[in-house]
């Protein structure tokens, strides 16, 4: 059987209407309801994300509290790094004469006999004397040998100590060391009198400075 519509065609053309009005109702509410979730679930991430970045800045302002009352540490720490530093720096650039002298007993001859040890510590490396040009002496031993030969010998053992350098002869003469008498012969006996100079090796780095401070009561 087929189905006749008896409603006039003005009629038909407005319930047409009437039902694609309602289905664009339909459709408008029901976007409306998924912008009103959307808007809902940002709405609660915004809140959530707002409430950590509160709580992280609580934190930060707690840490900076603590960074405040620890201030005073940090620059004591860095006094004393400063400190430590200073007095590494003054040990490493010390004459050594303790170990100078040690070395000295392990090269000198055994017929070399050493009667004066004068040494003198230059400008150049004095704590906080600018560099200079070295002086031309630092130390100078005087001593009395057999030959000099042995006098040669000296100078090329003193070569050896590092601390050391410019090994320079200042004199070797001969000297009446004794005279004897035996059978009514007259014997006299001569030593070679010395002298030799040699300038401590100067600082790859000038050696640090201190700074006294008054200290506040």
């Amino acid at each position: 059987m087929k189905r006749i519509n008896l409603l006039p065609q003005e009629e038909r053309v407005k319930a047409s209407r009437e039902r694609g009005l309602i289905w664009a109702i339909l459709i408008l509410v029901a976007v409306v309801v998924v912008l009103g979730l959307v808007y809902m679930k940002y709405n609660n991430d915004v809140g959530a994300k707002q409430a950590e970045l509160t709580d992280i800045q609580a934190q930060t302002a707690q840490v900076q509290t603590q960074i405040a009352a620890l201030s005073p540490y940090a620059a004591l720490q860095a006094q004393r790094t400063a400190m430590t530093e200073t007095a590494k720096g003054i040990y490493e650039s010390s004459v050594p004469f303790s170990i100078l002298l040690q070395e000295l007993s392990l090269v000198i001859p055994d017929n070399v006999r050493l009667q004066t040890l004068t040494a003198t510590v230059p400008a150049s490396m004095l704590p906080g004397v600018p560099a200079a040009a070295a002086a031309a002496t630092d130390v100078t031993f005087t001593g009395q040998t057999e030959k000099h030969r042995d006098v040669a010998e000296f100078m090329t053992r003193l070569g050896l100590i590092p601390q050391l350098m410019g090994i320079t002869l200042g004199s070797s003469t001969d000297v009446a060391a004794a005279t004897t008498t035996t059978s009514g012969t007259t014997t006299t006996t001569s030593v070679k009198q010395f002298t030799v100079t040699a300038r401590l090796r100067p600082y790859t780095t000038n050696p640090p400075t201190t700074t006294l401070q008054a200290v506040a009561p």
